[in-house]
């Protein structure tokens, strides 16, 4: 699945340039500057999303584990300090 997706990424910027190459001269205007919006507004989001669920710089993180069996899901832990 790895593989594929590697692939389909590698590919999007040849697709995006096929579609310019069709559709570039017949866009209105206002379509060009709604996809840059889009595009911008998109890229801000995931950066959002990154920086609030990155784990602190003083905690470490916790693998899935299976207790009494009860899928436990990863988790952010404090470290110890020395």
């Amino acid at each position: 699945m790895l593989r594929l997706t590697e692939i389909g990424l590698f590919l999007v910027p040849f697709a995006l340039y096929v579609t310019w190459l069709i559709a570039g001269a017949r866009t209105p205007r206002w379509a060009v500057w709604g996809t840059i919006v889009l595009t911008l507004a998109m890229a801000a989001g995931i950066v959002w999303f990154g920086v609030i669920n990155a784990i602190p710089p003083e905690s470490g993180y916790e693998p899935a584990h299976v207790i009494d069996g009860v899928i436990v899901p990863g988790h952010a832990v404090v470290k110890p300090k020395p």
